[in-house]
C-alpha cells in the first residue's frame, strides 16, 4: 500500500478517519535512533509523539549488539544495559587469525537498552504509543493501524526511524536500499573472552561472520550480500558447526534472530519538506561493518533538535541543515566505507581473497590507503 495512494482522500475516505492525536513532532519507530530524536525534540520544548508497532520495545532483538566505547559520550549507558565490555576484535581470514585490533566497546543487552532509551524519552515529555504501525504518510499526517483500527495522527514534522521499509522513505520517494541479510543465534560460550571475533571467508559472499561474547553466552551470526549469491542460513549453519567442532560454543541454540541491514550508504534524500529519515531508514549503517547504533543515535539527536527549532521558529527551512550536519560528523567515515564496499564487491572472486580483505576491512592499514 503506497503512501502516495492515500493522498486520494475521496477514494479512501481519510478525511473521515478519527484523529487519534496531534503533535508538533511524530517519530515513527522507538529504536535507538527514534528514541534519541524524540528525546531531543522534547528537550526543545515541543510536543512529541513516538509510535512503534511492537508491543514491547526492543523485542525481538535484531542486532549483534556491539557498540564502541565512545557511545557513552552521546548517551549515558546504565550497567544493566551492558552484557560485557570487550577489548576489541580479532580478525580471521579463512579461519586463520591475522589481526588483533584494540577497539574498546560494549556488547549490549538490546532488550534492556532500547526500553531504557524509550523510557528516557518518555521522561523528557515524549508520549509513546505502542502496537501502532505506521501504514502511510499522507498530506494530513501519519495513517496508523492501532490494534486493527485505522486512524490519523496529525503532525507538524514527521521523523522516520522504522527501518529499511520506512513509510517515510516511501513518501519521500526514495529508491530501494542496497541490503545485506543477517542471521544470528545466541549460544553458550565454552570459555569467556574479552575479544569479539570477525571471520572472513570466500564462503560468506560480500560479508562476514562474527562471535560477540556475552559472558557465558555469545551472539554468533553471519551477514551476506545476496547480490553476490549464497544462502545466509547455509552459511550460518556451517559457521556454527565449525565453532562447535572447535569447542568454542555449545550446540544448544537459545535464540535465533535476523534481518536486513542497509549497506549502500546514506540515502541521497534524508529530508524533504517536513519529513526526515534517521537510523536504518536513512541508511545510517557502515557499508562494510553494518554497525549502525552509534550513528543512529547521533543522527536522531541532530534531527530531533532541528525539528524542535523548526517548530519554534515556524520555519521548515531549518530542516535542510540536517543532511549537512550529519555528513559533517560521519561523511568521510561513511564515504571511505562505501568506496571499500564497492571495491570488495567488484573484486569478489577476482582478486586474491586475503589481499582483498586487507584492503577493505578497517583492521588493516591498507584500508586507509587511497
Amino acid at each position: 500500500m503506497c503512501a502516495q495512494s492515500f493522498k486520494m482522500n475521496e477514494e479512501f475516505g481519510i478525511d473521515e478517519l478519527p484523529i487519534l492525536a496531534k503533535s508538533d513532532v511524530v517519530v515513527i519507530g522507538a529504536g535507538p535512533a527514534g528514541s534519541s530524536a524524540a528525546a531531543a525534540a522534547a528537550a526543545g520544548g515541543v510536543s512529541v509523539l513516538m509510535l512503534d508497532k511492537k508491543e514491547k520495545i526492543g523485542l525481538p532483538v535484531q542486532c549483534a549488539e556491539y557498540v564502541p566505547l565512545s557511545l557513552a559520550e552521546e548517551v549515558p549507558i546504565p550497567v544493566a544495559c551492558i552484557a560485557q565490555s570487550v577489548e576489541g576484535f580479532i580478525t580471521y581470514i579463512q579461519r586463520e587469525q591475522v589481526a588483533q585490533t584494540r577497539a574498546p566497546g560494549y556488547i549490549l543487552n538490546r532488550d534492556v537498552f532500547d526500553p531504557y532509551l524509550a523510557e528516557r524519552a518518555v521522561q523528557s515529555g515524549v508520549k509513546l504509543l505502542t502496537r501502532a504501525q505506521a501504514v502511510a504518510v499522507t498530506n494530513l499526517g501519519v495513517l496508523i493501524n492501532n490494534q486493527g483500527e485505522l486512524s490519523m495522527v496529525k503532525a507538524g514534522i514527521i521523523i522516520g526511524s522504522e527501518g529499511p521499509k520506512s513509510v517515510v522513505a516511501q513518501a519521500i520517494r526514495c529508491p530501494p536500499q542496497h541490503l545485506a541479510y543477517a542471521k544470528q543465534i545466541t549460544v553458550k560460550l565454552r570459555k569467556r573472552s574479552q575479544w569479539a571475533q570477525i571471520y572472513f571467508s570466500p564462503s560468506i559472499p560480500g560479508g562476514y561472520a562474527w562471535l560477540f561474547p556475552k559472558n557465558d553466552l555469545a551472539n554468533v551470526g553471519v551477514s551476506i550480500d545476496l547480490s553476490l549469491g549464497g544462502s545466509v542460513a547455509t552459511v550460518l549453519t556451517e559457521f556454527q558447526q565449525y565453532l562447535v567442532e572447535e569447542g568454542v560454543i555449545g550446540e544448544e541454540v537459545i535464540r535465533t534472530t535476523g534481518g536486513a541491514i542497509p549497506i549502500g550508504g546514506p540515502r541521497l534524500r534524508m529530508q524533504q519538506k517536513n519529513l526526515m529519515l534517521i537510523g536504518d531508514a536513512a541508511g545510517h549503517t557502515h557499508p562494510i561493518s553494518g554497525e549502525g547504533i552509534f550513528p543512529a543515535i547521533v543522527a536522531g539527536k541532530i534531527a530531533g533538535s532541528l525539528a524542535a527549532e523548526s517548530i519554534r521558529s515556524g520555519d521548515l527551512n531549518v530542516l535542510t541543515r540536517y543532511s549537512e550536519d550529519y555528513l559533517k560528523r560521519f561523511g568521510e567515515f561513511i564515504k571511505r566505507g562505501f568506496e571499500k564496499k564497492i571495491e570488495y564487491n567488484d573484486n569478489w572472486e577476482k582478486a586474491n581473497f586475503s589481499v582483498l580483505v586487507r584492503r577493505t576491512w578497517f583492521a588493516f592499514p591498507e584500508y586507509f590507503e587511497s
